[in-house]
């Protein structure tokens, strides 16, 4: 009896170790015609992996280096401290930037699942992956409105005078000015000059270098102006 039941175990370990071959075969078949390497396989065969360590590193760049490195970053760095604002974000770099980053890639690559997906693991934090999917369809939009800011800017910059530096176009207004030029009010040019101007435009008006560079008794008055760059903007 117990050589029959040792006969049928070989019996069952030979089958099994038939049917592994099989789909080892059927795995380097599928990994050798999507041109992957034939010795260790795909492990994925239906969603793919990478074909090798640079494959990752680059996709991990471009996911992590976009918009927000080149053009918000360098002005939030600016407006929080400039040099000192460093010190704060490599702490929060490393203490919670990179082990969260670690961890997404990598229970990523294990699960190979979807946001949505991959939450099997706890259905109650299910819509934390709608919630990444909705924010990642607002970055999409959010993202290209500012590419789109971009090539229009790049368009216009290709004229002989820019429409941004002056206040000539038919969408300023009154209060528009070109950044650099002094502004001056009648009242302030009364008090400078020492009689009345009442009436008289002072549109265009060369004053004294000691009044336009504002060391004489006079001030600029900017209240309510607007740049000419700005307008162009709105």
């Amino acid at each position: 009896m117990n050589e029959m039941v040792k006969k049928g175990d070989i019996c069952f370990d030979e089958e099994f170790s038939k049917e592994e071959m099989v789909q080892q075969s059927l795995m380097e078949t599928d990994t050798s015609s999507s041109g992957g390497s034939s010795e260790t396989g795909d492990e994925n065969v239906g969603r793919g992996n990478w074909v090798g360590r640079l494959d990752f590193l680059l996709s991990c760049i471009g996911y992590a280096v976009g918009l927000g490195n080149i053009w918000r970053f360098p002005y939030l760095c600016y407006q929080s401290g400039g040099g000192a604002f460093l010190i704060p974000y490599v702490i929060f770099l490393v203490l919670c930037g990179m082990p969260l980053f670690f961890l997404e890639i990598s229970y990523g690559q294990f699960a190979s699942l979807s946001p949505i997906s991959v939450w099997k693991m706890s259905p109650l934090f299910k819509g934390v992956g709608y919630g990444m999917v909705i924010i990642s369809g607002i970055v999409c939009v959010y993202y290209n409105i500012i590419i789109t800011w971009t090539i229009y800017f790049l368009y216009h910059s290709l004229r002989a005078v820019l429409p941004w530096s002056t206040c000539n176009n038919a969408w300023n207004t009154e209060n528009c000015y070109v950044r650099g030029e002094s502004v001056w009010t009648n009242s302030t040019v009364n008090t400078t000059m020492g009689y009345n101007t009442t009436g008289v435009n002072m549109t265009g008006l060369l004053l004294p270098s000691g009044i336009a560079n504002g060391t004489s008794n006079g001030t600029s008055d900017l209240a309510g102006r607007i740049t000419a760059s700005e307008e162009f903007w709105q």
